[in-house]
């Protein structure tokens, strides 16, 4: 266990409750896919479960994080460059990219191996499949890492156009581009209610909209907000952060249940072939709640997640058995996240029905195999290429 636990690197130097949230929504996305495929098979529908949506936790921290380092970075640099803009994308992109393209690549070999048929998926591989539309069902979980990726593009290159071209100081770009990304979003979400999903069905919402990279870019600027006002505003964040923590909890509960609501409405109207829940909510179904939840539900939701981040920010770690499990999960998280779904549950619910025609039996294998690669996958790809990425900005000439 202690070989296990040997990945887990300068614990005390990490914001422990971050990697609390990154454990817990990595665990429950890949609980939420294993629900989906099997609901069908045991006679539940998905959508009966008040589930909450571990995109959201995901996208506020991230968002966070990257801004409260950049900020820290902007402040002891002197010289905002392209240098130091290709030092940012490096460190992103040499954790992100070449495990995301080394799967993407496999899965598209398995595929044309199975199917007979090569199709590529260009637009994956551009993180164009779901930037205005909707497009593409390959390797269909990674829409969250097209939005990050086009994040890390967006995010620098407009505080540079904002600190070079506006001559604005570097706090003023930094705020400049978040209200950019804020207001971007919201309009672009009213538009598309409008004029794009003009049905406004509880399908197109889940199946498509919510997947538009356009329309969750404000998910991650809520978290760069948050970064501003706790570098800045630093004793005012903590000295509140218990009367934050109530009231994000409290919204995020209301906002949870209220999307639980809704969707239940809806769902007996469009797809009246899925088992239906023995009350209603009128309440719920209405047009009010329908332009809520796609204009509004993305933006009232990572805000209360985002007045949890000052309680989440002074958890301490402390190395019990406990804080190591979640440590570690946090630790493999991306590769979990990655090998979770298309690559191996469909594997083993194939498996499933072939040999062993038990669902507990699937769970059961499909767990231990998948932190078993995750574990191996951190090891031999992600940790190799995260340590190259000091070489890579030597090389280069990017560090001063």
């Amino acid at each position: 266990m202690q070989n296990i636990f040997s990945i887990i690197t300068s614990p005390e130097k990490r914001y422990y409750g971050f990697d609390i949230i990154r454990a817990f929504s990595v665990m429950l996305v890949i609980h939420l896919h294993f629900l989906q495929l099997i609901c069908p098979f045991i006679g539940l529908n998905y959508f009966h479960f008040p589930l909450p949506d571990p995109v959201d936790m995901f996208f506020v921290c991230s968002g966070f994080l990257i801004g409260y380092n950049f900020l820290i970075e902007i402040h002891k640099t002197e010289k905002i460059d392209a240098k130091f803009i290709f030092r940012f994308l490096i460190m992103r992109w040499g954790r992100t990219l070449p495990a995301y393209f080394i799967m993407l690549i496999l899965l598209t070999v398995i595929v044309s191996l199975v199917t007979k048929k090569v199709d590529i998926p260009y637009s994956n591989f551009f993180f164009l499949q779901n930037f205005v539309n909707n497009q593409s069902d390959f390797y269909k979980e990674t829409w969250t890492i097209s939005v990050e990726e086009w994040f890390y593009v967006l995010f620098p290159l407009g505080f540079m156009f904002g600190l070079k071209f506006i001559k604005s100081s570097k706090d003023k770009s930094f705020l400049a581009i978040i209200l950019f990304m804020l207001l971007g979003s919201l309009s672009l979400k009213v538009f598309y209610y409008f004029f794009v999903f003009t049905k406004h069905t509880f399908v197109d919402f889940v199946s498509h909209y919510r997947l538009i990279v356009v329309l969750r870019l404000d998910t991650i600027a809520i978290g760069l907000l948050a970064a501003y006002i706790c570098y800045h505003y630093e004793n005012f964040w903590f000295k509140y952060r218990y009367k934050f923590l109530v009231v994000g909890v409290a919204i995020y509960l209301f906002s949870t249940f209220y999307s639980w609501a809704w969707s239940n409405q809806m769902i007996p109207i469009e797809v009246p072939s899925l088992k239906q829940l023995p009350f209603k909510m009128p309440f719920a179904y209405n047009t009010f709640s329908t332009f809520y939840h796609y204009v509004f539900f993305y933006f009232v939701s990572p805000i209360s997640i985002a007045l949890c981040l000052p309680y989440l920010k002074t958890i301490q770690y402390k190395p019990t058995f406990v804080n190591k499990v979640v440590m570690y999960i946090s630790f493999i998280s991306y590769s979990i996240f990655l090998l979770h779904y298309s690559f191996l549950l469909t594997l083993c619910i194939g498996i499933n029905a072939i040999l062993f025609h038990s669902i507990l039996f699937t769970y059961v294998f499909w767990l231990i195999v998948l932190f078993l690669l995750s574990h191996f996958f951190y090891l031999k790809i992600e940790l190799p290429f995260m340590k190259k990425r000091k070489w890579l900005m030597e090389k280069f000439k990017l560090i001063d």
